[in-house]
């Protein structure tokens, strides 16, 4: 029996020479659809879809497919492209007859690198088609010094299971790529992990494709021989309470997307800047979903709105008068 142990050691020992254990190499995955359900509890979130004259509560439907973009204009330029349909259902305390919007909704996410994970600059677009509610925002941001973002972060970011600061959310990664999230909006107290979820989305992922090549977003211009108006701005007015505005400054540097519109109302603003907290809209929820978010820290300077016929843009420059963040909404 001693000759039969020895010998089959001597045969697992043989067969295990120069034998490497398979390395199975992970596929890259990407977010390709976006589907579930908001209810937009908050007064900032129904502002966001254009619902400011209805009560808060009502409950958005979203089926979204998502797709990687590149910039046929910029070569370090690369973002994404999210598209389909939101249904807003059960509102209540607007206008009468309309207790349903079916809207399309396109939003593009756009960041230029420097190198590499180091972002200079981000275009935002969105462009919600939803009639007499519809409207077109345009955002972008300059980091100066560039913003680090490491290109792993999505894949790292978030563990499953529930959070523990910030708002409640739990993240549930499902067996077929997909990934569940539940949670709660930001400033809504009344939600936590024994209430109904305002967020209930699920993101799905498959492996890498090819990225769509699109046009670049429309350029940036400094308007010159602008004026400060007695009448105050009113189409950008919600962006303020985001900067610790302070005294009026007569020395404005109005930006806007390229008009040949006539300026109706233009003030401007110093922004102290120090001490501030970045603005991150939504990122906990776009990084659990698997999606880039972005972020934006104020810095002192100047900030700038105007009013045009069909515009209204906004502005901050540092202190140097360089441009660091601009705003365009627009009624389409």
């Amino acid at each position: 029996m001693s000759e039969w142990l020895v010998l089959g050691l001597v045969v697992l020992a043989t067969l295990s020479i120069g034998v490497e254990p398979e390395v199975v190499a992970e596929e890259e995955l990407e977010v390709t659809h976006l589907s579930g359900s908001v209810t937009l509890s908050t007064r900032a979130s129904m502002n966001a879809l254009g619902l400011n004259d209805y009560d808060r509560g009502a409950m958005a439907t979203v089926d979204m497919q998502v797709e990687s973009v590149v910039s046929e204009d910029c070569a370090n330029c690369t973002g994404i492209m999210i598209q389909g349909q939101v249904n807003v259902t059960g509102l209540e305390g607007g206008p009468g007859g309309m207790g349903r919007v079916e809207a399309q909704l396109s939003v593009l996410h756009l960041r230029e690198f420097v190198e590499e994970d180091m972002i200079e600059r981000e275009w935002l677009a969105i462009d919600w088609d939803a009639g007499s509610l519809s409207t077109q925002w345009d955002i972008m941001i300059v980091h100066n010094p560039p913003l680090w973002q490491p290109g792993d972060r999505f894949n790292a970011a978030f563990s499953e299971g529930e959070s523990r600061t910030g708002p409640w959310i739990l993240i549930e990664a499902m067996l077929d790529n997909s990934r569940h999230v539940q949670g709660c909006l930001p400033d809504t107290f009344t939600c936590n992990s024994g209430s109904q979820p305002d967020v209930d989305l699920t993101s799905l992922l498959e492996p890498v494709k090819i990225a769509t090549k699109i046009g670049h977003p429309d350029l940036w211009i400094e308007m010159e021989n602008v004026s400060i108006t007695e009448n105050t701005p009113t189409k950008s007015e919600g962006m303020r309470e985001l900067l610790e505005l302070g005294d009026n400054d007569a020395d404005i540097h109005p930006w806007c997307m390229g008009q040949n519109q006539t300026v109706t109302a233009a003030q401007g603003w110093a922004v102290d800047g120090q001490g501030m907290t970045a603005i991150a809209p939504m990122n906990i929820y776009l990084e659990a979903l698997a999606l880039p978010g972005t972020t934006f820290t104020p810095v002192p300077g100047t900030w700038t709105e105007i009013d045009l016929e069909e515009r209204g843009c906004a502005s901050l420059v540092d202190e140097n008068e360089i441009l660091r963040l601009a705003i365009s909404i627009a009624d389409s």
